[in-house]
């Protein structure tokens, strides 16, 4: 991951327009919202499948 945003800034630090540089830093924040969301699917059904676990154990 740390690669990769590496060669992001610099691809934008050398090849990118400064309009452009505002449209992808929105975009890399819309990015990172949508990938908040999905962590906090991911932990939600993780919590809910560990919440099942000592019920169904007892059966």
């Amino acid at each position: 991951m740390d690669e990769e945003l590496a060669r992001v800034k610099s691809f934008v630090k050398e090849e990118v327009a400064p309009e452009t540089e505002k449209r992808t830093a929105q975009f890399l924040r819309e990015v990172s919202e949508k990938l908040r969301e999905a962590a906090s699917w991911i932990e939600a059904r993780n919590a809910a499948r560990s919440a099942q676990t000592p019920k169904d154990s007892q059966l």
